[in-house]
């Protein structure tokens, strides 16, 4: 099997959303989902909302992005921007 080697790639949105702009944008529609869940939507399924929220936190602080292979990106977002991690 041949070894992908990391390169910088990835259209526009792809860099906008591994960036720190875009970490952040994450970091806030995790806030959001999580208030939503716990103050709109009526319990337990509520706190399912909430803890789906737990996700996009996750992902923009830690610079990943869980969505990215169904498309056939990179799980690690640092590889859409430069100087990232390989």
């Amino acid at each position: 099997m041949k070894e992908h080697t990391p390169t910088v790639e990835g259209k526009s949105f792809e860099r906008f959303m591994a960036g720190p702009y875009g970490r952040a944008l994450r970091a806030a529609l995790g806030v959001a989902i999580i208030a939503i869940g716990l103050l709109l939507v009526g319990k337990p399924a509520g706190y399912i909302v909430a803890a789906a929220g737990i996700l996009p936190i996750a992902s923009g602080g830690l610079g990943l992005c869980p969505v990215a292979p169904l498309w056939g990106g990179h799980f690690i977002g640092s590889r859409y921007c430069d100087g990232g991690r390989k």
